[in-house]
């Protein structure tokens, strides 16, 4: 298991739905935050990454 935290991007299964700006922790928990747009959800993640002290790759 890594011991790095992921941060994701997940898009909306259909239409009406939110992008979800996913942190998963090597700890196993689990944050989700909903944006309309998928530059705000990787927007945000860059945001926690770089407050955590990670990169983000792409």
């Amino acid at each position: 298991m890594s011991k790095k935290p992921a941060f994701i991007v997940y898009r909306p299964p259909a239409n009406g739905f939110p992008f979800l700006a996913v942190i998963l922790k090597p700890d196993g928990t689990a944050t989700a935050r909903p944006f309309n747009t998928e530059e705000e959800a990787s927007l945000s993640n860059k945001k926690a990454a770089t407050s955590l002290g990670y990169g983000v790759k792409h």
